[in-house]
Formats: structure tokens, sequence, C-alpha cells
């Protein structure tokens, strides 16, 4: 370890440039992207996009419009997000009239998916950037050993891949705050060095401007400085003079807390001010509507899901563990389990990471917990965390085993990740098709935890892009689908393949659809719904039987891996032109 740090320093003195001193922070960007790249923008579209586009639409025309106000959007607040959003509309405007593209849907569906790709891009690539700094810690901490690993595992991490290469809050979110609390771990190592201080109040204030449950790093940061300045023992080494004056002890620890709490709370408080145009006009009205989403929604609120194969308004305390047990990998499990048995046999600074670690990740579950409010990704900040403590294990195990050269640890190194590879391979770029194997896989992961955003989309696209070739059926565009039902009595879709969903799905689904000529149907609307040709149903949400007013009959079973996860059903209905 000693030799790595010394190494380091040395790099560092001899005046080389910005990208050789930091060639591996680099690497690890360039890995972070090139990783996430494949099928982005074309893999999947989540249940809250449409909603995030709009408010980063209407983000970045208030700021160009100088209508500060209306930067205020919504009480998660998003802004990191609608920052990026907005840039990356900026871009794909300026690129489609570049290429003489058109930016409307109807004319070229194209448009969306290329919209979907830059966006997605630019949080990629802010979260490589974040990522490439968690590195520079962590081999500043410990050794690159060790931070080569945490970022490979982490990487790699089924979950957390699948909700970094979204253009969602929770991979940003969960990123800012790991990256916050290893630099303020960073800065008690060295309270001299105020510069980590500073990183770690500006990750702070990014991960408050993307989600306000990332408020838990004021509590955490502070529970941090106090058992840093107790551990300091400065206080209490004499004991007569800790009887004799304990409120000039007091006075004293207040003192040195306020030293090192408030500069960070003032970069955090700056950074939150300075990124959000709406704090400059109404920061009463803004932090107002934060908190009535945190009591409203977040504690009061409820969100119907299925668990264990019933419909619950709030799936109870364990629920977090059933997440981590099914949404993260193996390696996870195992290495983390390992560290908490070798605990006592890690050197000293792996121990107190560790330690703080786990400090995190116990108050952290409370706050997840105590909503009643639950959705699977709310965990990710957890999952990276513990990420870490289960590098450490693996890091420990590879440097027990001896070896007579050094390539054949390397050699090692490689075959052990081959099983993490692989599994992300077989599974690009469905990653939330994922569920840990332990448990019984995809197969009774579906069964226990509901899928709140579509897998199996490409399974579901290319079922009916076959059907709609082999039966013939038109490509249908450059016309909107009501006029589809309403000119000639519907006539018009005789000779098109339209499938019904359910509202959460179709918003998913459409535009795979429109691309290869079909047309996705919301099955709630009557009108529409009596004319569809198909419905798709998941298995754990099937109630057709319900749709009385509808006569569907079994028609096909959608697979993916070998796992039954959709039912097809043709509608049998007499105003229905069939095939």
């Amino acid at each position: 370890m000693k030799k790595d740090k010394k190494n380091i320093k040395s790099r560092l003195s001899l005046g080389l440039s910005p990208a050789r001193r930091f060639t591996y922070e680099i690497l690890v960007l360039l890995f972070f992207v090139l990783i996430r790249i494949p099928s982005l923008g074309r893999d999947n579209f989540n249940t809250d996009v449409w909603r995030w586009k709009s408010r980063s639409y209407d983000f970045g025309s208030a700021i160009s419009n100088r209508q500060f106000d209306q930067t205020l959007q919504k009480y998660h607040p998003g802004v990191t997000l609608m920052w990026l959003g907005s840039a990356g509309a900026k871009i794909n405007n300026y690129w489609a009239i570049y290429q003489g593209q058109s930016l409307v849907a109807d004319d070229d569906i194209g448009i969306v998916f290329q919209l979907d790709f830059i966006q997605k891009l630019l949080v990629v690539i802010v979260l490589g950037l974040t990522t490439s700094l968690i590195f520079y810690v962590l081999k500043n901490i410990i050794n690159l050993k060790f931070a080569f690993l945490s970022v490979l595992l982490l990487t790699l991490e089924p979950f957390y891949l699948g909700l970094t290469r979204v253009f969602h809050l929770e991979g940003l979110v969960s990123t800012f705050i790991l990256a916050s609390i290893l630099w303020s771990y960073y800065f008690l190592l060295n309270t001299s060095n105020k510069k980590r201080l500073a990183v770690s109040g500006f990750f702070a204030g990014l991960a408050f401007l993307t989600k306000t449950s990332a408020l838990f790093l004021i509590p955490f940061y502070g529970l941090s400085l106090l058992t840093h300045i107790f551990r300091n023992g400065k206080y209490f080494s004499n004991r007569k003079n800790n009887f004799k004056a304990p409120f000039k002890i007091l006075i004293n620890i207040l003192k040195d807390f306020s030293i090192l709490f408030f500069p960070w709370l003032l970069v955090s408080v700056i950074t939150f001010s300075a990124l959000w145009p709406a704090m400059w006009v109404i920061p009463v009205r803004a932090i107002q509507t934060l908190y009535d989403g945190i009591t409203s929604v977040g504690v009061e609120g409820d969100h119907f899901q299925f668990y264990f194969g019933n419909l619950v308004e709030n799936p109870g305390p364990t629920f977090y563990f059933v997440v981590l047990g099914f949404k993260s990998s193996i390696y996870l499990l195992a290495g983390f389990i390992g560290s908490l048995f070798i605990r006592k046999k890690l050197s000293e600074d792996y121990r107190k990471l560790f330690d703080y670690l786990l400090v995190f990740i116990f108050f952290y579950f409370i706050q997840l917990t105590i909503p009643s409010k639950k959705l699977d990704r709310y965990i990710l900040p957890v999952l990276v965390v513990m990420s870490l403590g289960s590098s450490m294990f693996f890091t420990w195990l590879i440097e027990k085993i001896k070896f007579k050269r050094s390539y054949y640890k390397m050699i090692t190194v490689f075959l052990f990740l081959i099983p993490a590879i692989y599994t992300n391979f077989y599974i690009h770029s469905d990653y939330f098709s994922y569920f840990n194997p332990l448990f019984g896989g995809l197969r009774r992961g579906v069964e226990v935890l509901e899928p709140k955003w579509l897998i199996g989309t490409g399974e579901i696209t290319e079922y009916f892009e076959k059907m709609r070739e082999d039966k013939e059926y038109n490509f249908s565009s450059g016309v909107s689908y009501e006029k589809l039902v309403y000119m000639s009595y519907g006539r018009n879709l005789r000779d098109v393949l339209n499938v019904g969903f359910k509202e959460k799905y179709y918003t998913q689904i459409w535009p795979f659809f429109k691309e290869f000529g079909a047309w996705a149907v919301i099955l709630d609307l009557g009108p529409y719904a009596a004319r569809t040709k198909y419905f798709v149903y998941p298995i754990w949400d099937d109630d057709h039987e319900t749709k009385t007013e509808l006569k569907m009959s079994y028609f096909d079973t959608i697979y993916l891996r070998g796992v039954p996860l959709y039912t097809v059903y043709k509608n049998e209905g007499p105003d229905v032109y069939a095939r």
C-alpha cells in the first residue's frame, strides 16, 4: 500500500501533463462510457421518461426565456437530469437541422431514438467522470488494486449498469452520493486539505439537486464528523479535566464540529442554489415544494405493486432485503458477506473504510424502510456502497493467494471476472430482467417483484415484427392512428397490425412498434381497443378476464431466455378486422 502511494506521489511530482498524470482515471472514464454505448438509445424507454423529457424541454425553454421560476418542475427536483436533458435536446435539434431531418416523430420516428441516445449519452458521460473521481479517491485511500477491482465490479453490476444507462434519476443520485461520502472520508483523513471537503460538498449539492432522498447526506456527514472528533480523543485524554470542565469540552467539540461541518454544508448549498435558477428568484417556494414532496409523496404516499403475487400498497419492512437478494449479483452478495467474516483480518486502512461504509448502509436502509412508497430501484445507493465492501473481500482473497509469477495473478483476476462479463453479454441490453440466480433467477423473480419497467422489449418487438411480415400487414406511417380508426369506419385498420398494452407498458413500447410500421394501443381506450387485433398481458398482471366488453382468446406466449413473460390474446370481437 505504501509503495503504491509513493508511486502516485512521485508521478505527481514529476510535472507530468494532466493526461499522463491521470491516465488511470481517463481509462476508467472510457471503460465506463464504452461499456454502456452498445444499444444505448434503442434499448428501452422507462415509464417516466416522457415526463422527464418534457420537463427537460420546459426547463431549457425557461432558461432561454429567462423565466427562471419555471425551472421548478418537480418535487424531486431532478435538476441535474433536466440540465442534461435540455442540453441533449439542443444538440439533437442542431444535428437534425444539419442532417435535414424532421423533428416530428410522425414524419421520422428515428428522431425519438436519436434524442434518447444523445440524452442518455450525456448522462453516461457525467456518471463516467464521477466514477473516475471515485476511482481517484479509492486508489489514494487504499491502493490501485482495490480501486481497479472496485470500479470493475461496480461498473459490471447488472442493476447499476441498467440504471446508469437510462434517462432517469437513480443512477445519477446514487453515483453522486457515493462520490460525496468517499470524498468526505478522504477529507477526514487529512482535515487540512480543504479541496477534498469542497469536492465532497459539491457532489452532495449535485445529489440534492437530483433527488431529495440525498438529504440523508447531511446527518450522515454530521455523524461522521462527530465520530472523527471523538476518535481523536484529545478531549478525554485527561479524566480530571473531563470532569472539571465538561462545559468547556462541549464548547470545544461544537467548535471543531462547526469548523468542519458548515463549510461542507455551505459548498453543497452554493452548488444547489447556483445550478437551479428557481433558487435565484423563488427560493422559498422551491424549498416548500421539495418539503411537500417529501411529506406527501415520499413518506405518506403509496405506490401499489405486485409483491409475491399480491397487489399491495406497502410491501413492508422486509421489502428491500428481498430486493437486495434478487437484484444484486452473486459477486456483490458473496463478497459483502465475505467481508463481514474477514473484517478483523483486514488491514487498518481497509477496516476503517469498511466500518464507515457499514454505517452508511445501516442508516440508509432505515431511511428506505420508513416511507410507504417503496420501489426496487430506490435501493441503488445502498447497492453501490455495498459493492465497495464486497470488493474488499475479493481484493483480500487475491492478495492471500501466492503466485510464482505476477502474470499468473493477472490471469486469475481475468478468469474471476469472466462470469460477470458473460452475464452482462448474456442479458444485454435487458439489464432490468436480471434476477439473482441464487434465488431462482428470472422465472422466480417476476413472481416476487413486479418489473415496474418493461422487460423483454426486444422479444415483444421481434415477435410482432415477424407477425407483420408473415401476415403481410401494411407498413403504417404518415397518418395518425386516430384517422385510421375513424376514417371509413375503421376499415383502414384491416391491413394494419395493432396491439393493445396496459398504459404503463404502452408508454415504453410504442416507438418500437411505430418504427416497424405497426401500432401499439392503450387497451383501456374503449373505441381503440374494440378494433385492436391482439392484446399483450404480463403473466404477473394478467386481468384480461375483467375486460368483459372484449372477446379475447389465447393466441400465444412470448418468452425471454426461455421464461414465459407475456401472454398474447386475439380479439374475437365483431368490431375488429383481424386475420
